[in-house]
Order: structure tokens, then C-alpha cells, then sequence
């Protein structure tokens, strides 16, 4: 995280969410110097419906991000740039995680990634097509995938972190991320750079190029008739592996395959972006604008390898065996087209339409179908194995006004609006042979078939693909003033209604007190739900991975809760999430070049809707059962989404920030940021009777290894030290990070596995002359790694050579040198 902001902090939490009153930026008795402060302090459009609300008279807290923020570290990932420079956000790495390899989730407050609501320019931005189905941070979760918006595009990032469900609706329980994009074409203001780096083991390369540039639509001054901007990213990241290099089995073993052959790492990555926004004025104070983003990555990355004696695999084509690979094309393309206004009265105006989707399609490639192969001879070695979809298309109006209302001493901000939503959630199946499984074609000697479907993820079937639709409408209202000079306080209401889980309620009440000019309090208090999301309802397909339950690999299949599989384990309709967030904070800048704020918070939800623990068909009662109830499926484990869980998450965020201007030796922007945060469980569904009776021995639908996944498996606290120098054209960086334990939650506590905390410094330097600027940098200088897994760790798999945990926070592949040239103009 760096300082390249200015002297009010840009990292100002604290507590409200709709008050928008500089009151105490109009204290005219307040010292210059925190005068000064203020009035620099940056207007914050997120959280607020007024046009005045800083970062500092905030009564939420809201972290504000320049591109120079984005851009201090060596990635070009914008999730993996704020899991940097936000001490609250956790972005890990996992591997072998399927589809997660190419849409890793990013979760923030320890919360469910698909808690925090994503914007671009105040506008809703879709939801990602795949489920999270992996036993690593924010499984069952399918959130907005932060890395399709190309950060050449972004003006500033505003960070919400608060309870928002009142302003915005659905998924803002944790706070809202509001990407707001570059306008204009005012000379300067366009750029391209070219970038290169390399792991420090000589893998993991990558090249790109990105830039921005913006287009006079014609006129001058207050006749300016418009302006349009394009975007652009294109990034090639090769892949990494640190998988075990010594093999763990015996000589023999080795040779068929096994450790010796796994790759354990990123994926192999190729980004394609473009984003184009315009705004044009069609009549006096009437803008037309929009935006259109398309982005594409084409990413491979692989399952587990299969050994030439292994039964999934034909020697007969790999005699050495095979490690299969997943191909992902992942699309998102997103349109928006509005107009907007003031009116001669002074009634602000915007009504606007919003279409977004994103594809991903799963291709299967170095696989096999060994069940096709041994029943008709011929297997093909590339699959299509279908593709999900998730589409959402909204409707927006939005009004408000500053009103004099004769007995308050300052204007009351009104602001209401609606919105209708459709969403539409869609699984396509794959190619027939993806799929093909012959339940008579049986491994010589045996009574059990060959392994049907692509080996690694078996394509999905005409009984799992389908469209399903919902749609939503929404009024809201909310109204903020500065009853007094220091006091401010707003008040917030949402009413939503969806077609497939009924109305909801949500509202907020938020105030702030300026105690003297440098020191204030603020704090809110508000309810919201989170309705579940169409993906959550209806995805469904059948993938290997491990059973916690047994630590084996399983053919694993997830079906919809409205399927009879998940029906005969106990499965129910979801219903949306409720929950009550409140917070307290404190402001205090005693000095313009000085700011500090802590903020603490509570969230509580009840109904949290999670991915159930993997129902192993093991048991012979059970799966005798499921068998007579549902004949014919090949899979060993079964999964659904339920209403599973009440949780409590406390925490505390400290902010500090420093600058230091000086005569010879340039200027310092000295910053310190830390984040507490504890996940609570207090209640935990009950296990479904239709389960216990049919089986031999105890079973849980939420047990002890995923209630884990949500108390212990993100950082408990997060700190963040950060500087920049800058004089006249050089300039240097540092930050180092903090990043908390986390501890692999079993189903034996003999089992658990808590990796140790681990310090990271990232550092680089540039210079600047004329238009030309050069950056080198290198992030983990100390070449740091996770604690490696112990061979007693069952939710690890040691034993494949995944010497490290998904669950790293940092991920795993250590350090990284990097270079980047820039021209602006």
C-alpha cells in the first residue's frame, strides 16, 4: 500500500453511510493548517447521494485508491493489487482448483466473497458464472471477477466498508467496491506502458502492454460538447510450479508418474481487454453517456496427474501416464447506456440501462475418457465440457435534490430511486463424449466401471444443463443533512422484492459529531440481506477432487437444490440471507499532514448460505439409499447449497497516514494500516433427518473442516507499512505486509495444520523525464513461502506433492522481478 495521496487521507474509515454534509469544512474557526487538510480531502461518491461528502466528513469508512496505488505493485491483476493495499481483503492463490484457477475469489472481513457488491462508476457490474466448489477460501461463493476490469481504465478505486444492502440492495453486506473510471480527454491524461517480470525460480514470465487514451467529442469551456476514452490491457503470464520436486513414493512409482509429473501453481494466463466510456451533452445540463467493457482470458491450468498404472488412464495412449489440463475461455462483456441531468429547479436526475454477462467455457485438453475408450475403442484426447453463463440486465432511475426545510440551518439531501432486474443463469453441455459413461463397461476383475467423463472434469450433461430466470424490483430512499454545524445524520430505506425468494427490508441509520476541529466520531447502524444468487441455485456438475472426509480424491458431483439427488440428502429451497452491521469510528487529523482513524465493526448474518461438506456415498446404508432413490449417477460424493450457518465477524481497522514535505530531500508519504478480524460461528443447522436415518455411523451436513474454512482459513490480522520518496524525477517505494496465520481446519483436530505468519517487502524505483517514466521493482525481496504442508495434514494432499496450502494469502510462488516503461501524453 503507499501514501501517493493527499494530506487528508484517502484511507479515512469511519462510520455512516448516506450523511453527506461537510459540516466541519465549513468551520470557519478551525486552524489554517486543518483547513487546508480538509479542504484537500477528496469527494467521495460512493455511500453518499450528496455531491459535496469528502473522504474525510465520511460517515462511512471509505478507502480511496489512485491508479499510482494500483500501479505501486508489480501486478497487473487488479484483485491481487488490492489484496495489497487493503489490510481487510484476502486474495490467495489456489491451485488445481478447477474453474477457480482462472475467477479466483477475493473475500473480504473474513466474509464470503459474494458479500461485497461491485460497481463500476455507481453501476451494478455482474456476477461470475462458476461456483467456487473447492475446499479453499470462499467456497460456495460465485462473486464479481475484479480481475476483467483492465486497471488502465480506472481513474480511482472507492472502498465502502460498511453495510450498504439499504443504498445498493443484494451481495453489500461487507461493503461496497466502486471502480470509477478515467473521463475526459484533457491533455496528459492518455498513457501506455509496456511491462515484463519473471519468478525468481525462471517461470512465471509475463509481458503486457495497456494504456488509455481519450477522445475531445468537440467545444470549449462551458460549450464542451463531450468526450470519449478507450482502454486497453493485453497481458501474457506464463505458468508456475511449485510442486514437491522430490518424489514421495517408492522408485517405481515415481517413474509411472505421480509427484515426479505434477505441476502445482498459477495458471498460464493470456488477457485481452478493451473499455470504452463516453458522455456527450444533448441539451443544456442533459448528458447522454455509457460505457462497453470486453475482456476475455484464455486460461490452462491442470488437475492432478495420472499415473500408466492408474485406472483412469489407457497406456495404450499415455504410457507414462498424464497430467490433464483445464482450458478456460472466461468472457465478460458489460454495456451501459444512460442520460442524465439537472433540472432548472435544481432536481439532479439519472436514468440509465445496464446489460452484463459472463461465460465460461470449460475445454478439456492431454485428458481422456477411459470409460468411452474401453467401450468403444477410440476416446478422443481434447473435450469441450460445456460452458456456464450468468447474465444480468437492469434498469435504473435515480433523483435527488438539496432542499431548505425552514428548521434545519443546512440544506436536506433527498435522494430516491428504483431499479428493475432480470438475471438469467444458464448451463450448457458439453461435447457427448465429455460425458459418455457405460456403468456395464467394468475394470477387469472387478464389479467396478472404468471412470466415465474427461478425466479431471467430466463434461457436463444434458440432465445438468439449463436456463433458469429470476427478475427483482427495487425502491429506495434516503435523506441526509447536518442537523447542526458539527452534528450530521442520515437515514436509509430499501424495499426489494424477488420472483424467486419473496420481499425484503433493509435500512440504515448513520451519524457523525465533529467534537473540535481535528477529532470526530461517527457511527452507523443498519440491517441487509443478501437474496441467494441464481448460480448458487442451480449449479450443477460432477468434478474430482478431495474428500475431506476420507482425504481421497472423489468423484464429486454438486447439484441444484432443486434436483432429486440433492432433494434425497435433504436438500431445501435457499432463502436470502439477513443481516445487522454496526459500526463505530473516530477520525482525528490533528495537523494537515497528519490523519489517523480507527474504525470498529460487528456483522452478524443468520441464514448464511454455504456449501455443504461432501456427503461420501462410502457408506454402504447411504448409498444403498441414494442408489434406489436416484439410480444410475457414478459419483462417490454429493454436495448442495443450504441455509446453513449464523456467524458474527468483529474487527477493527487502523489507519494512519504521514507526510512529510521537506526543502532538498523531496517529500516522504509515510503510511500505517492494520486490520483485526474474527469470524464466530454460532449456530449451525441441523443435519437433515432424511440423513441421519439412512445412515451407519454420524454424519454432518456443515462440519467441523468447512465451518473452518470460514473461522480460520483468512488471516485473524493483516498489517500494512508503506512509504514513497519522491524528488524531483525519482521516486521509491516500499511496503511491507503482514500477513496472519491461518490454520487448515480438519475432520480430525490431531489433523489441523495453523501455518505461521509471514513478513513480505515489496520495493521499487523509478525515474521520470519529460513524458517518459521507468519503473523496476522486485515484491518479496526476502523470497518468502508459506509453512510447507505436514504429511499429517488431511486437508492438504502432501502425498500428490502440493507442498504448500491454497489457503496462503500470499500464495506460494516467492519472489518477482519486474520492469515497467511508460509514455504519457
Amino acid at each position: 500500500m503507499t501514501l501517493r495521496r493527499k494530506p487528508a487521507s484517502r484511507w479515512l474509515p469511519a462510520l455512516g453511510l448516506m450523511i453527506v454534509t461537510p459540516g466541519y469544512a465549513q468551520d470557519a474557526t478551525a486552524p489554517p493548517d486543518a483547513r487546508e487538510a480538509r479542504q484537500l480531502d477528496q469527494v467521495v461518491v460512493t455511500g453518499t447521494r450528496s455531491t459535496t461528502r469528502t473522504e474525510a466528513s465520511s460517515l462511512s469508512p471509505i478507502d480511496v485508491l489512485t491508479p499510482k496505488d494500483l500501479t505501486s505493485t508489480g501486478s497487473t491483476e487488479l484483485a491481487t493489487a488490492l489484496g495489497r493495499l487493503l489490510p481487510s481483503l484476502d486474495f490467495p492463490r489456489p491451485a488445481i482448483n478447477d474453474g477457480n484457477d482462472a475467477i479466483r475469489p477475493a473475500s473480504r472481513r473474513g466474509l464470503s466473497p459474494d458479500a461485497t457488491l461491485v460497481l463500476v462508476d455507481g453501476k451494478r457490474y455482474h456476477t461470475s458464472a462458476l461456483v467456487n466448489y473447492n475446499p479453499s477460501v470462499g467456497r460456495g461463493s460465485a462473486p464479481a471477477d475484479l480481475n476483467s476490469i483492465p486497471i488502465s481504465a480506472i481513474d480511482h478505486i472507492e472502498v465502502l466498508r460498511d453495510g450498504a444492502a439499504a443504498q445498493y440492495g443484494s451481495d453489500a453486506i461487507a461493503g461496497v467496491i466502486n471502480i470509477v473510471l478515467k473521463h475526459g480527454a484533457a491533455a496528459g491524461g492518455n498513457s501506455i506502458s509496456v511491462n515484463g517480470g519473471i519468478m525468481d525460480k525462471g517461470d512465471g514470465a509475463t509481458n503486457g502492454i495497456d494504456g488509455s487514451l481519450g477522445v475531445d467529442l468537440g467545444g470549449k469551456g462551458a460549450d464542451a460538447k463531450g468526450w470519449l476514452r478507450v482502454a486497453w490491457n493485453y497481458q501474457n503470464s506464463m505458468n508456475t510450479n511449485r510442486a514437491s520436486p522430490v518424489s514421495l513414493f517408492t522408485p517405481d512409482e515415481a517413474a509411472d508418474g505421480n509427484v515426479a509429473h505434477q505441476r502445482y501453481g498459477d495458471p498460464a494466463v493470456k488477457t485481452y481487454q478493451v473499455l470504452t466510456n463516453f458522455q456527450y451533452a444533448v441539451a443544456h445540463n442533459v448528458d447522454v453517456y455509457g460505457m462497453l467493457s470486453l475482456s476475455r482470458r484464455d486460461v490452462t491450468s491442470n488437475g492432478y496427474y495420472r499415473g500408466a498404472t492408474n485406472a483412469r488412464n489407457v497406456p495404450e495412449i499415455y504410457p507414462d501416464g498424464f497430467l490433464p489440463q483445464i482450458i478456460n475461455h472466461t468472457n465478460d462483456s458489460t454495456g451501459v447506456l444512460g442520460v442524465k441531468g439537472v433540472t432548472d429547479s435544481g432536481w439532479r436526475w439519472d436514468a440509465s440501462g445496464n446489460y452484463g454477462i459472463n461465460s465460461l467455457v470449460f475445454d478439456v485438453g492431454n485428458s481422456i475418457n477411459t470409460n468411452l475408450y474401453h467401450t468403444t475403442g477410440a476416446s478422443p484426447t481434447y473435450f469441450n465440457a460445456g460452458t456456464f453463463k450468468n447474465s444480468q440486465a437492469l434498469a435504473n432511475i435515480d433523483i435527488g435534490k438539496d432542499l431548505s426545510v425552514g428548521w434545519l440551518p443546512n440544506p436536506l439531501t433527498l435522494a430516491f430511486g428504483a431499479e428493475y432486474r432480470k438475471e438469467k443463469y444458464q448451463i450448457d453441455a458439453g461435447d457427448p463424449d465429455s460425458y459418455f459413461f457405460d456403468q456395464t463397461t467394468l475394470i477387469p476383475g472387478t464389479d467396478t466401471p472404468y471412470a466415465g467423463g474427461a478425466q479431471v472434469f467430466p463434461g457436463l450433461s444434458p440432465s445438468a444443463a439449463g436456463s433458469f430466470t429470476r427478475r427483482s424490483e427495487a425502491a429506495y430512499v434516503d435523506l441526509e443533512t447536518d442537523v447542526t454545524d458539527k452534528f450530521s445524520a442520515g437515514v436509509a430505506g430499501r424495499y426489494e422484492h424477488y420472483s424467486d425468494s419473496g420481499s425484503t427490508r433493509s435500512g440504515k441509520l448513520s451519524a457523525r459529531y465533529q467534537f473540535t476541529p481535528t477529532f470526530a466520531l461517527r457511527g452507523t447502524v443498519s440491517n441487509g440481506f443478501r437474496a441467494p444468487s441464481l448460480a448458487q441455485q442451480n449449479y450443477q456438475s460432477v468434478v474430482t477432487i478431495i474428500d475431506p472426509s476420507t482425504g481421497q480424491l472423489a468423484q464429486t458431483g454438486t447439484y441444484r437444490t432443486s434436483d432429486p439427488a440433492a432433494i434425497a440428502l435433504g436438500a431445501k429451497a435457499l432463502k436470502p440471507e439477513k443481516s445487522a452491521n454496526y459500526g463505530v469510528g473516530a477520525v482525528w487529523e490533528p495537523i494537515a499532514d497528519f490523519s489517523a482513524t480507527l474504525d470498529v465493526y460487528q456483522i452478524r448474518i443468520w441464514h448464511q448460505i454455504l456449501y455443504s461438506d461432501t456427503i461420501s456415498l462410502t457408506d454402504p446404508v447411504l448409498a444403498a439409499y441414494f442408489n434406489s432413490v436416484v439410480p444410475g449417477q457414478q459419483v462417490t460424493a454429493v454436495q448442495y447449497f443450504a441455509n446453513a450457518a449464523t456467524t458474527r465477524t468483529r474487527g477493527a481497522d487502523l489507519v494512519l497516514n504521514y507526510r512529510i514535505p521537506t526543502t532538498d530531500a523531496g517529500q516522504f508519504n509515510l503510511m500505517a494500516s492494520g486490520n483485526y478480524n474474527k469470524v464466530k460461528i454460532l449456530d449451525v443447522a441441523a443435519t437433515p433427518d432424511i440423513l441421519q436415518a439412512n445412515v451407519s455411523s454420524p454424519i454432518e451436513l456443515f462440519g467441523r473442516a468447512s465451518q473452518g474454512l470460514l473461522t480460520k482459513a483468512t488471516p485473524r490480522t493483516k498489517l500494512v507499512f508503506g512509504g514513497d520518496w519522491s524528488l524531483d524525477g525519482f521516486n521509491a517505494h516500499a511496503d511491507l505486509t503482514r500477513y496472519g496465520s491461518v490454520t487448515r481446519v480438519t475432520t480430525d483436530a490431531s489433523t489441523d495444520q495453523t501455518f505461521s505468519a509471514r513478513w513480505l517487502l515489496n520495493t521499487s524505483v523509478g525515474y521520470t523525464l519529460d513524458q517518459w517514466n521507468l519503473t523496476v521493482g522486485v515484491d518479496n525481496v526476502t523470497n518468502q513461502y508459506p509453512t510447507r504442508v505436514s504429511p499429517t495434514d488431511s486437508g492438504e494432499d502432501y502425498f500428490s506433492g502440493l507442498q504448500y496450502s491454497a489457503l496462503s494469502p500470499f500464495g506460494f510462488n516467492g519472489r518477482y522481478y519486474y520492469a515497467k516503461l511508460g509514455f504519457r501524453f
